[in-house]
């Protein structure tokens, strides 16, 4: 009797302990993202695994961007199909992505800028001397690192800045060229697309799931020519 109260008493506590456990997780980079799952690269290998978001905590994703730094929380075996209990995103990252641009008030025409892309690159914007091509995050937060060639006053070559995301008074979002006085502002629309991209994706397609399905006996109506 005593055995068996025992054996019974062990497999409770086990149980608790395996259900205090906590969540494992997995490094490395967005390869590919959906609403239902993420697929994320090994940071020193080629090797993927894809998790399945659902309830997922996904309050600090920052919208999944390709190639933004990640960390999955997961239980149970790393395998395709894992359920992440939490994901979390490079907020830098998210950040830096989007248009920059240095306005002329007087002259709107000679405004330029540049746009940063996910995966590393970066393209100009109204510079045909100043042409960016890439960035990358640097070790310090809200830093990263711009990439690119100078071609003007009859000479060529490449270049490299730290930029400084920050925000302003009036909480716009800046870009300050680290060592000079140009301080680039992130589009309106680019921020909050950037921010809101994750909950929109979601929210539509919850709406779209609860809508009624299309009669499938109601017949489609030719136009008359």
């Amino acid at each position: 009797m005593k055995t068996h109260m025992w054996i019974a008493l062990a497999a409770l506590l086990g149980a608790a302990s395996c259900g205090e456990r906590e969540p494992e997780t997995f490094t490395g980079h967005i390869s590919d993202a959906s609403m239902n799952q993420v697929t994320v690269q090994d940071l020193s290998s080629e090797e993927t695994y894809t998790f399945s978001l659902d309830g997922a905590d996904r309050s600090e994703a920052y919208g999944l961007l390709i190639g933004a730094p990640v960390v999955v929380e997961y239980r149970g075996r790393l395998e395709n199909g894992a359920r992440a209990v939490k994901v979390s995103t490079n907020p830098t990252y998210a950040e830096a992505v989007g248009t920059w641009m240095l306005h002329n008030e007087e002259h709107p025409e000679w405004s330029m800028g540049l746009e940063i892309r996910v995966e590393g690159e970066a393209v100009s914007i109204n510079s045909a001397t100043l042409l960016y091509s890439g960035w990358e995050l640097l070790d310090e937060a809200d830093r990263i690192l711009l990439k690119g060639r100078s071609v003007g006053n009859g000479e060529s070559f490449d270049f490299s800045q730290t930029g400084i995301i920050a925000r302003d008074a009036a909480g716009n979002c800046t870009l300050t060229i680290e060592g000079t006085e140009v301080v680039f502002t992130k589009e309106a629309l680019q921020a909050a697309a950037t921010t809101e991209s994750a909950e929109n994706t979601i929210e539509k397609a919850d709406s779209t799931a609860s809508e009624p399905a299309e009669n499938p006996t109601s017949e489609t109506v030719p136009a008359e020519e």
